[in-house]
């Protein structure tokens, strides 16, 4: 009972920081607090940052591989790429990434998860570390999930600090071949807000997952965008 308590603090506490703190905030997947046992998964993401002509000038491409460990952890390693207007793409940087399911689906008013995430450079010392909060909540065929990250960054003989990041999901459940949705992404200086499409396609024993949007800065004259995509299978 304490423990059910205590949980459901942790996450009020955490969802109200969301919402009342935009530090930074970077385009990318946006998680969902549940793992999928006996699963397996391969997955492609690619965040493209978009010129007028709407033609990618630079890319991020992950390409990650993954594996349930108990009914509530789940671990991906990655790939990380990187593709400017030269079009040579070149392995800048390794991955790791635990995602914890801590509540049932369902079980209490809000479903919640933890990632945790260690990035290190390819030719160079630089690590990244994070630790994320996730939380999802059905309204019906409507599903509002946030993600707060905090971010540090560590390289020799520079000083870091850690950095809040979150993003937001609102969509429709239409069906599990079509769901759109809205995005937020947004900091102290810039507010990306755009649509996003994600479904998932059965195959005999084999799931599908697609998703892609387009984020534009709302605050700016520039109104500079980025793409993002996700293939996601999983077997």
């Amino acid at each position: 009972m304490l423990l059910g308590k205590t949980k459901n603090i942790v996450a009020s506490v955490v969802l109200f920081m969301g919402f009342t703190a935009f530090v930074k905030a970077d385009v990318d997947k946006i998680y969902h607090p549940y793992v999928e046992a006996d699963t397996y998964e391969f997955e492609t993401r690619i965040i493209s940052l978009l010129d007028s002509e709407v033609a990618a000038n630079f890319s991020v491409y992950r390409f990650g591989f993954g594996k349930d460990v108990t009914d509530n952890l789940f671990v991906e390693l990655y790939l990380i790429g990187a593709r400017d207007t030269t079009q040579n793409l070149e392995v800048e940087a390794y991955e790791i990434e635990a995602l914890y399911q801590f509540t049932e689906q369902g079980e209490y008013w809000l479903d919640f998860g933890l990632l945790f995430e260690i990035e290190r450079e390819r030719d160079s010392q630089e690590w990244e570390g994070n630790i994320g909060f996730l939380f999802e909540k059905e309204f019906g065929r409507w599903s509002a999930t946030l993600n707060v990250h905090n971010k540090y960054l560590y390289q020799d003989d520079i000083e870091h600090e850690w950095d809040l990041n979150q993003s937001m999901q609102w969509r429709y459940r239409y069906s599990s071949g079509f769901e759109p949705g809205i995005e937020l992404y947004a900091d102290s200086n810039n507010l990306f807000i755009g649509p996003v499409i994600l479904g998932q396609v059965r195959l005999d024993t084999s799931k599908l997952n697609w998703e892609v949007g387009i984020v534009t800065d709302v605050n700016h004259s520039s109104n500079e965008s980025v793409l993002r995509a996700l293939i996601e299978l999983e077997f």
